[in-house]
Formats: C-alpha cells, sequence, structure tokens
C-alpha cells in the first residue's frame, strides 16, 4: 500500500482496527508527526503487508450412541 498523506494513514488505521488495535491519534501523535515529515520528504509511505488463508472445521464428535 502507498500513502500520500498522513490523513489516509490516519484514514486506514481507524477502519482496519486489526492491524493496530489500540490505535488513537493521541497515543500515537509522536509517531504520526514523524511520519509526517517522512512522507513531505519522500512524496510517499509504502507499507507491506502479508496475508495467508486459514481453513479450519470443527472436529466430528464421536458417536455416543449405545446400542
Amino acid at each position: 500500500m502507498e500513502f500520500f498523506d498522513i490523513g489516509a494513514v490516519v484514514y486506514f488505521l481507524r477502519k482496519v482496527i486489526w492491524t493496530t488495535p489500540s490505535f488513537t491519534v493521541e497515543a500515537y501523535r509522536a509517531q504520526l508527526r514523524d511520519l509526517h515529515e517522512w512522507i513531505r520528504r519522500e512524496g510517499v509511505s509504502v507499507a507491506h503487508s502479508t496475508r495467508f488463508p486459514v481453513e479450519s472445521r470443527k472436529p466430528r464428535t464421536p458417536d455416543r450412541r449405545t446400542t
């Protein structure tokens, strides 16, 4: 993903809460300021993520009937 301004970063972090569950602007103000300066200087911040599918099933329960 490419972020061209800090507002886009904040929007992303607020919408995709599983990436940073405790995110608030207040808690990350210093880091956001640093990233803002980085984006102003470099023009873009590139973020990479890895995703993989997970498939699961509930295990079968043994047949408990008595005959």
